[in-house]
This record gives C-alpha cells, structure tokens and sequence, in this order.
C-alpha cells in the first residue's frame, strides 16, 4: 500500500509542464503622451481566460519565456517617439512563480518585444 501511495506521488509531480497552472495578471501603464491609461488583464491559458488575444499571448510564453527582458524584437519598424510603456507580470506561470516589469520606450517597441502578451 505504501508503495502505492509513493508511486502516485511521483507520477503527480511528473506532470507536464503545459498541464500546471497559469493565472498571471499583467498589466500595462502607457505615459502622459498616450493619455496615461491604465490596462489590465487575467491570463489563464484556459477556460475563463480574460485576456482578448490569450492564445496567442499563451503561445508567445510557451516560445520566449517570462522575462520580459530576454524577449526578442519582432522586426517591426517602430518611431523614436519616446513614450514609455511601463509592463508588469505578476502570478504564476504553469506552477512557477514569476513577478516581472519592464518599460519600453513606446506601445510599438513593446509590442514588437512582447507579441500579443500585452495587446489587450
């Protein structure tokens, strides 16, 4: 019996990484320039999802991960315009703790970072 319970607990902890849970709430603070908004959202990978693109804001932590820093342009040509975004990522991320915020220099250059994670 023992044994029992010991072999279900492993095979718990084994499960798949895209099986754990996710409810990350992110948000996004746009400068003066673009009338100071405030916006937020509930990322949950799943039912219940709050965030309007959330598939493809799912798909773009699945490839590139969740610091913010570490993500990679898009290529899009964005204007020099300096109108800071500031972004932050706060929750749990397929059963990991993750607390991130950047600021990029405008809406263009952070979605061009970011994808659909802050294009809500």
């Amino acid at each position: 019996m023992l044994l029992s319970v010991l072999a279900f607990a492993g095979t718990a902890q084994a499960a798949p990484e895209h099986h754990r849970a996710t409810v990350l709430v992110l948000s996004a603070q746009y400068s003066d320039v673009e009338d100071n908004a405030f916006k937020a959202t509930v990322l949950t990978c799943g039912a219940g999802d709050q965030h309007p693109r959330g598939a493809l804001a799912c798909a773009t932590l699945a490839s590139a991960g969740t610091e913010l820093e570490a993500m990679t342009p898009d290529g899009r040509a964005c204007t020099f315009l300096y109108a800071p975004v500031r972004v932050s990522m706060f929750g749990i991320w397929r059963g990991v703790p993750v607390n991130e915020e950047h600021t990029y220099p405008n809406s263009c250059v952070m979605l061009a970072h970011t994808g659909a994670l802050f294009d809500f």
